[in-house]
């Protein structure tokens, strides 16, 4: 199982509390929790499953309903700090007002009984996007807007409740097997999140989240000018990445890197992947203008026309294609000799089903048809020149001849 430590969020709003009258963010002892360990007398510690520089992440059994949950603690040295743990708490706070399949659950935020924050979300056993990237490969066009398509999803929800997540990148998205595919999505990590109906910490740098897929105003600092369209232009930096196998901007540092962001538009996607063509470079360049104003409305609407723009593509590929074929048809037959040509059997229009029946029944009658006739006439002439039945026959003609003159009304032959 691949699982990336640091996930996010949904569920009514869990406000952390004084559990058992400590304070949060009392200090710990620096001790991780052992396995085997009960918080709280409801979450056995089970295993490992990640961490890194700002905490661990274990998997444990809920006591009572036997279910497995992630649960991700905050470093011990880290405990301490007023921004760290406001920022874990902003996290829990953050992600659990968010109900939404493709937003990862919280579902408690407490303190264990040796003083180290923790929240609780649900178990994701899948892997980050980032695992699935190769630099110079890009997706295939019709799973990155599957993608696209779930994250945008999962942050109108949030943007719905005045959240903008402002990380947003491959190790932020998880995929997960679901409804027969692998790349169900949920989205992490709100711990660098802004909320409308919060107020923002003064002591925060300006410059916060991953500098490749920032937008301009986030690169600045411009507080002020953060809203949901900052998700958008981060999410279509994704799904350029996702589509051409490159980052839209690179640096060999980062001020160099922040400055490009700010001041430079990347290479249109077709540029590195002819065949997205100019309608996906179009929605693309919206999505990351350097003004907010200029991006589309909402985040879902930038991924529904970079799937129409996608769909598009599809369609000269296929029509692309079928010219190709044809003429590649049409080459091998002026290439035969006419010489030869003559020779060749005329292909066959292929039949359906019921038309090849009603032609093998027509055929087949008509042989019987033909068999009958032919006996018939056989008779017919063994009759009129045999000399045992010569007499009879011819005078059975002439009474017949005679009968059907009377019938009309006209007179006898003249014999």
């Amino acid at each position: 199982m691949e699982t990336n430590g640091f996930y996010g969020v949904s569920r009514e709003p869990v406000r952390p509390s004084q559990p058992d009258g400590e304070e949060l963010g009392t200090p710990s002892d620096g001790a991780m929790p052992a396995i085997g360990t009960v918080l709280r007398g409801t979450y056995r510690i089970v295993r490992p499953i990640a961490g890194g520089g700002c905490g661990e992440v274990f998997a444990a059994a809920h006591t009572r309903l036997g279910c497995e949950v992630a649960i991700k603690f905050l470093h011990p040295n880290l405990a301490g700090p007023a921004q760290a743990l406001a920022r874990f708490w902003r996290e829990a706070e953050t992600a659990s007002t968010i109900r939404h399949p493709h937003i990862v659950q919280i579902l408690d935020f407490n303190v264990s009984e040796r003083g180290v924050p923790f929240l609780v979300m649900e178990l994701l056993e899948g892997r980050p996007l980032s695992k699935d990237m190769v630099s110079g490969t890009p997706f295939e066009p019709g799973d990155a807007v599957h993608i696209i398509d779930q994250i945008a999803q999962g942050m109108q929800a949030a943007h719905s409740h005045g959240i903008v997540h402002l990380d947003l990148k491959p190790d932020n998205v998880i995929l997960i097997s679901m409804d027969g595919r692998d790349d169900f999505v949920k989205v992490i990590d709100f711990g660098i999140s802004q909320a409308s109906w919060r107020e923002r910490p003064t002591d925060e740098p300006n410059v916060a989240g991953t500098p490749e897929f920032m937008a301009p105003e986030q690169a600045a600092g411009l507080v002020n000018e953060i809203d949901h369209r900052t998700d958008q232009f981060s999410l279509a930096s994704l799904a350029y990445a996702l589509l051409t196998g490159q980052m839209p901007f690179s640096g060999h540092n980062l001020p160099a890197l922040l400055s490009r962001v700010m001041n430079e538009s990347p290479l249109p996607p077709s540029q590195l992947a002819p065949w997205l063509g100019a309608g996906v470079d179009a929605v693309i360049a919206q999505a990351m203008s350097k003004r907010s104003a200029d991006r589309y409305s909402g985040i879902v609407a930038f991924a529904e026309a970079l799937r129409l723009a996608i769909d598009g593509v599809a369609v000269v590929q296929r029509r692309a294609k079928a010219a190709q074929e044809s003429g590649r048809h049409f080459e091998r037959r002026a290439t035969v000799p006419a010489s030869e040509a003559v020779d060749q059997p005329r292909p066959s229009r292929r039949l359906n089903t019921a038309q090849f029946i009603r032609r093998a029944r027509r055929e087949i009658q008509g042989r019987k048809s033909r068999v009958i006739l032919l006996a018939l006439a056989a008779a017919a002439v063994f009759a009129w020149f045999s000399p045992f039945t010569r007499d009879v026959t011819r005078a059975a003609w002439h009474q017949a001849e005679a009968e059907a003159r009377r019938a009309v009304g006209r007179p006898s032959a003249i014999r």
